[in-house]
């Protein structure tokens, strides 16, 4: 009886589990993939399983692929229930030269101040050119009076 008891709880586990994970994708594509230079616009048209909370709002990260830490962030707010909606942003002046990619897709409920992510299943990545530039990576400091 317990062994039945604990098969059968373990099942249920096992299905909350893959029924949170179902609820947390989203698929995004963009508008025109390929390449852009900073200063262009970049539109990600965004897909989700189902509709936003009233009053929640997304974040999507993107970055490049390299050792330097460049994450822009691109909010989303007042989207109402919708489940699809494009989110169109003006790469900086600056943006680093080369690959590029979605780096995460954070659901904020209201007046929340953590996160949920969204799994997105595709690999999405776009380049970025321009001439490359040295960025620091070390300083020398020094304690005077």
């Amino acid at each position: 009886m317990r062994a039945r008891a604990a098969v059968i709880v373990i099942a249920l586990v096992m299905a909350m589990v893959a029924v949170s994970w179902a609820q947390d994708k989203a698929d995004v594509g963009m508008e025109k993939p390929g390449l852009f230079k900073p200063g262009d616009t970049i539109v990600f048209n965004v897909s989700l399983d189902a509709p936003i909370p009233k009053g929640a709002h997304l974040e999507l990260h993107i970055s490049p692929i390299s050792s330097v830490i460049e994450d822009i962030l691109l909010v989303q707010n007042d989207m109402g229930d919708a489940k699809t909606f494009q989110i169109s942003y003006k790469l900086p002046e600056g943006a680093l030269p080369g690959k590029w990619h979605m780096s995460g897709i954070y659901l904020f409920l209201p007046g929340s101040r953590k996160s949920n992510k969204i799994t997105f299943p595709k690999n999405l990545s776009f380049k970025v050119e321009g001439k490359p530039y040295q960025i620091p990576k070390k300083a020398d400091v020094t304690v005077g009076h």
